[in-house]
């Protein structure tokens, strides 16, 4: 699906995507996509919640909280 305008389906935003980007299917420029990627990077982590463990995705803080050995008892 390609953006037949050309320009940007953010809302108020009057830049153009350029030919290349709208022919891989993006439908925004590369300034509202840098903002929304930063957007959506502040809801999620990534940690060693176990200490043998992997890496894991947390989106949750709750998670990453309820995860921690070395958090005293009673601390939030």
């Amino acid at each position: 699906m390609t953006n037949a305008n050309g320009y940007c389906t953010t809302t108020g935003c009057t830049n153009g995507i350029g030919r290349k980007r709208a022919q891989y299917g993006h439908l925004v420029c590369k300034a509202c996509g840098e903002l929304n990627a930063r957007e959506a990077r502040l809801g999620w982590c990534v940690s060693i919640p176990y200490s043998k463990g992997a890496y894991q995705l947390i989106t949750d803080s709750t998670d990453l909280c309820n995860t921690n050995p070395k958090q005293t008892k009673g601390m939030k």
